[in-house]
């Protein structure tokens, strides 16, 4: 009778393991499983890679920093000129989204995969065949 309840004991936690894990992963292209929170991940200073099939260079480049209180800075290099803007960014449609406002306009990027190391969006949230940008963190 003991073995029977240890047995039903260790069923019922692997079967709730498993519910709790295979519902993990929000975005399209993962993370499939992390302990730390979608804010959390987003928070940092982040450079864009490429966006599409456009890989950025040195002379060429995108950068991101992201506040916890939701102020963001967006600036970029281009032929040896800076540019600067702040802004701010929260989620949208449930954390499936991010909404950035920069210099007064809003632009809503649909997250495809957010790690604490990669972030790609898609640029094209309504069918969803735009570019994606793909993030680094520094």
């Amino acid at each position: 009778m003991r073995k029977l309840k240890k047995i039903t004991l260790i069923t019922s936690a692997s079967v709730c393991l498993l519910a709790a894990t295979s519902s993990c992963g929000k975005y399209e292209d993962g993370p499939g499983l992390t302990l730390l929170s979608k804010k959390s991940r987003v928070v940092g200073e982040w450079d864009v890679k490429s966006i599409g099939s456009n890989v950025l260079t040195s002379e060429y480049g995108i950068n991101m920093s992201f506040e916890k209180n939701g102020s963001m800075i967006f600036s970029y290099i281009y032929g040896g000129s800076n540019e600067t803007y702040a802004g701010s960014w929260d989620f949208a449609s449930d954390k499936e989204n991010l909404l950035l406002t920069v210099d007064g306009e809003a632009i809503i990027y649909e997250i495809k995969r957010l790690t604490n190391k990669e972030m790609w969006l898609d640029d094209d949230i309504t069918s969803g065949d735009g570019e994606i940008w793909k993030l680094e963190a520094k």
